[in-house]
């Protein structure tokens, strides 16, 4: 249960004109959370850029109801990252369960000059050799939506989570309308998965808000354990 909020930030009401974004643009967004069917929370995410030309991607998920139950009050996780050559390079991602334990916190750091991130996850060290792309829970969602903004299509990416490097796999899965609380959003599917893995994750990318996903869907096989759908929307005009 603690990791579902994580994974939703894995990648988050006034919504500014139809935007047909050529570069990354600023954003805030609210997704209502769903588990198995049942209301489970709200989930926050917000993209800006920082005033050294960096980025930074941050989450906050809340529980809600029986929920609050299993669940920390509050959960965050943030990636501050570079974009370079049109790629989305991290630098550093941090995750935070709310409470005074740090049994389930992470701070990864990425020397891409040593060629290693390092840090702590969850109590364990981590010091692993980076590979060109590699990115970690947050950036790896900029990174589809950069990719898309740049009419590359992905199909393959690295990322580290908590103390290992796990290779996922991207196919386009068609199109469909989506219903949210802005009205119906015309949207691109993509589907984000281990090689040959029965679960996996959906994204309903919107091209007019520069492929923000405005809903996402885990599933394994054909059952839903946990989806988002977007309540609210603030997009930089560019």
């Amino acid at each position: 249960m603690y990791r579902i909020p994580f994974l939703l930030a894995a990648m988050t009401v006034t919504l500014a004109q139809p935007l047909a974004a050529a570069e990354l643009q600023p954003f805030s967004a609210s997704f209502n959370v769903t588990w198995h069917g049942m209301s489970a929370g709200r989930s926050n995410l917000e993209l800006k850029r920082l005033p050294d030309g960096r980025w930074s991607y941050g989450s906050r998920s809340s529980a809600q109801g029986l929920f609050r139950l299993a669940l920390p009050a509050e959960l965050t996780s943030q990636s501050v990252f570079s974009i370079r050559d049109g790629k989305v390079v991290p630098e550093r991602f941090t995750g935070e369960d709310g409470t005074d334990s740090q049994r389930r916190d992470q701070e990864l750091v990425f020397d891409w000059e040593r060629g290693r991130v390092t840090g702590i996850a969850e109590t364990k060290p981590v010091d692993l050799p980076l590979q060109p792309g590699m990115q970690d829970g947050m950036s790896v969602q900029v990174a589809l939506m950069q990719a898309l903004l740049t009419g590359n299509t992905p199909s393959r990416v690295l990322m580290i989570d908590k103390t290992k490097v796990k290779e996922y796999v991207y196919t386009q899965e068609g199109t469909a309308t989506v219903q949210t609380a802005l009205g119906p959003r015309q949207t691109i599917i993509y589907r984000s998965a281990r090689p040959d893995a029965t679960r996996g994750t959906w994204f309903w990318c919107d091209p007019t808000m520069g492929y923000i996903p405005v809903k996402v869907e885990r599933r394994d096989g054909t059952k839903v354990e946990w989806s988002m759908t977007l309540a609210s929307a603030t997009v930089a005009a560019p």
